[in-house]
């Protein structure tokens, strides 16, 4: 999977938590929810919306090497909340402005709300251009708005 980490307005990044032991690897630019320990990658069909975090700004965990050569896992991860990014799309998707959206084939792609229940929904199409509505296809990226579900407090 590419990096997929464009964005065009969004807020200052959060450090969260992440799975000490490497098993849920994330990478920059991924759909990311808090999954009541720590942050992992969202993937197809979770109705994960009203803990769904943001977008990952970094890969990991990453090793390090500490003063004894030993190599540790950096247990944070910088995620954005809000903003405004660009994911690839769905082929056969229509979409316009406003319309909701939930995760598609994988942490980096979009899918038009269609069946999915309401709880799935992670963003919203921004194009508020008086343009026509995009066309999902391979290698066609969407302007999408998000606004974290986030419910936690005082989790980092």
């Amino acid at each position: 999977m590419s990096n997929n980490y464009r964005y065009e307005a969004q807020t200052e990044p959060w450090n969260h938590r992440l799975d000490p032991t490497g098993a849920h690897p994330i990478e920059m630019g991924d759909l990311v929810i808090w999954s009541g320990a720590y942050i992992e990658r969202l993937v197809s069909g979770q109705a994960d919306g009203p803990l769904f975090v943001g977008v990952a700004e970094g890969v990991g965990p990453t090793p390090t090497s500490n003063i004894d050569n030993a190599t540790n896992l950096v247990p944070a991860i910088r995620v954005r909340e809000k903003g405004i990014f660009r994911f690839k799309t769905t082929a056969g998707d229509v979409l316009n402005h406003g319309d909701p959206l939930v995760v598609g084939a994988d942490a980096q792609t979009v899918l038009l709300q269609t069946i999915e229940a309401d709880t799935e929904i992670i963003a919203y199409v921004h194009n508020p251009e008086p343009a026509a509505a995009v066309t999902g296809a391979v290698g066609v990226e969407v302007r999408v708005r998000i606004a974290s579900n986030f419910p936690a407090v005082g989790i980092n």
